[in-house]
């Protein structure tokens, strides 16, 4: 096996132990939603809908993006990034009912934090797809 071969492998791995890692985040980032409106009247299930609902406009967002890059357009991934982030602070807002300041302020901190425990996410699935290469 050379060098290019191991190293998609390798990717691959990574991105299989990625999904499942976002599989498996998802209930936490709900509980931290739940505690975030802990004072709305809404269910752990109700906020487990919508956070379904944004992670399925991400994942059509970056399948448009790769197809896009199949066809050889060249999309630039930061658009895709940006209309995202607006999608989930439009959502935020409609969907909890409140102002513009309280649900910015709310979004910017739930970004922050699902930030850094991606970045906590992301290497735990990069040392265990290195350790099981």
């Amino acid at each position: 096996m050379d060098q290019q071969d191991s190293q998609e492998q390798f990717i691959n791995q990574m991105l299989s132990y990625g999904s499942i890692a976002l599989f498996i985040f998802l209930p936490f980032f709900t509980l931290f939603l739940k505690l975030l409106y802990i004072r709305k009247k809404y269910t752990y299930v109700d906020h487990l809908i919508f956070v379904f609902h944004t992670q399925t406009v991400f994942f059509m967002l970056i399948s448009i993006y790769f197809l896009l890059e199949i066809f050889r357009i060249n999309p630039k991934f930061w658009i895709f990034t940006i209309l995202f982030l607006i999608y989930l602070f439009l959502g935020m807002k409609n969907f909890y009912k409140q102002g513009y300041l309280k649900t910015f302020v709310k979004f910017c901190f739930l970004n922050t934090t699902y930030f850094f425990i991606s970045c906590i996410g992301i290497t735990i699935v990069g040392l265990l797809s290195f350790a099981l290469f």
